[in-house]
């Protein structure tokens, strides 16, 4: 039996210390999502804002020459935000702010090559 997008999402957000995540179309869609209940942005926005953040992050590294995007980090106040190049769409993960980046990375990594292959499904 093929493993879904959503299980793989499903079990990724049960990871400690990550709140929620999806995975988005690089033309800014929502592909699927585990968010948080207590999520107060809309996920169809979340989806048009990470996709904006991708492109000005890919058009800095090409003017810089600095290669392509694998990750992109951002640390928050209150909560760290992940976004992982998969190819054809990104994955984004929402963090608690006293988790510990690197596991959360470590995670991360761990689950982009089945969330690839799910997404060719």
């Amino acid at each position: 039996m093929a493993v879904t997008v959503r299980s793989i999402l499903s079990d990724l957000s049960r990871v400690e210390g990550i709140r929620g995540c999806a995975i988005v179309s690089k033309d800014g869609f929502i592909i699927e999502k585990a968010l948080p209940s207590d999520c107060t942005v809309d996920s169809d926005e979340l989806a048009v804002m990470v996709t904006t953040l991708y492109g000005t992050a890919e058009m800095m590294g090409s003017e810089l020459k600095a290669g392509g995007i694998d990750l992109i980090n951002i640390e928050f106040g209150e909560s760290l935000l992940l976004i992982q190049d998969l190819g054809e769409a990104l994955l984004v993960v929402i963090s608690e702010k006293q988790a510990l980046p690197g596991k959360i990375r470590f995670e991360v990594k761990k689950y982009k090559d089945k969330l690839r292959e799910a997404l060719l499904a």
